[in-house]
């Protein structure tokens, strides 16, 4: 009987978390279209919805796997203490991405669809402070920033630093919703640019500390 209920309570999970990522997929969808209408606004919420979808379905797995091994916690991350960075690593079902803070580093981790291994990227906090502050000063909701302008904030010493610096920051901003791919090769929209500077320290702490 207990074997039952347990398979009964897995088979629900899944069912959770497939809804859970149907929608997800139809607000990015919806969000895509959004942001081809020129509407900004739009595809900021519909992609920040959708990020928060995406976290409650890998919540959803997380209960189904340990469901399933007849354990109260996903096994596979029970070697990390922090539940937020547990969160982060089971999202390998999905974008092969996730972001921690380690001191004050921001630190991309990413897993290899070919070899399934995972590997590190970083980008300095000041690196990420350049570039907010010149999003911040230079973006809006009408003013599509081509990623070369953004670069050139890492470059006011005269060096050249590596472009994946700069991408990892990009790449954090887009996923928290800060900042949106416009159409095309036009660059990055930042919806809400003026507050960028006072929202930094908030976003900063939120991120998961790397282990």
């Amino acid at each position: 009987m207990a074997s039952r209920n347990t398979s009964t309570q897995t088979d629900t999970m899944a069912w959770a978390e497939a809804a859970l990522r149907d929608c997800e997929e139809t607000l990015r969808a919806r969000a895509e279209t959004a942001l081809s209408e020129a509407r900004y606004d739009d595809a900021v919420h519909l992609a920040s919805f959708a990020r928060t979808v995406k976290e409650t379905a890998t919540r959803a797995e997380s209960v189904r796997l340990s469901k399933a091994s007849g354990n109260h916690q996903a096994i596979s991350y029970a070697q990390f203490e922090d539940p937020r960075l547990a969160s982060y690593l089971a999202r390998s079902a999905g974008p092969p991405a996730w972001y921690t803070r380690d001191r004050d580093v921001l630190v991309k981790t990413v897993t290899s669809k070919k070899s399934g291994n995972r590997y590190t990227v970083r980008a300095s906090r000041q690196q990420v402070e350049a570039i907010v502050g010149y999003l911040a000063a230079n973006g809006g909701p009408d003013n599509p920033i081509p990623t070369r302008h953004i670069f050139s904030a890492l470059s006011e010493d005269g060096s050249t630093p590596p472009a994946y610096q700069g991408h990892v920051v990009l790449g954090w901003l887009r996923q928290i919703g800060v900042i949106v791919k416009h159409r095309g090769d036009s660059g990055y929209v930042a919806p809400e640019a003026d507050l960028l500077d006072e929202q930094l320290d908030d976003l900063w702490q939120s991120l998961p500390p790397h282990v």
